[in-house]
């Protein structure tokens, strides 16, 4: 009952996904590599993962936003290669070494439908200031 309710609204919400997105991307861009979208494709936004540049780092910026209560995650971490379930592969650290190195970059930010324009500046302010 609870999902059929939300599927009503799923729309609406993915609409407000992208926009929210397109605001980030305006304000994060010119500092980070914002996600890609192929114009032919849209994303419904479940997370907002930016891939930051070697001038920054990870662990202090999430620090500084956590001091100002924004919250962030790090989704995947470890690259597959290093992943225990894909040992027998024997690929070590080191064979893969933009993915290892992504992996060490890459943090998602607040996303969220309900997130408001304020919210939204704030974040990304915290990100470049």
């Amino acid at each position: 009952a609870v999902l059929n309710t939300k599927m009503e609204i799923f729309p609406d919400e993915v609409k407000a996904r992208q926009r929210i997105a397109q605001q980030y991307d305006a304000l994060l861009k010119d500092k980070f590599v914002v996600p890609y979208v192929a114009p032919y494709n849209e994303s419904v936004f479940a997370q907002y993962t930016i891939l930051l540049s070697d001038q920054f780092e990870r662990d202090e910026v999430q620090k500084k936003l956590k001091e100002e209560g924004i919250p962030t995650a790090v989704h995947y971490p470890i690259p597959l290669n290093l992943q225990p379930v894909f040992k027998y592969l024997d690929k070590p650290e080191g064979t893969f070494p933009i993915s290892e190195r992504i992996a060490k970059q890459v943090m998602s930010l607040p996303m969220s439908p309900y997130l408001t324009d304020e919210q939204i500046t704030k974040i990304s302010s915290s990100m470049v200031s």
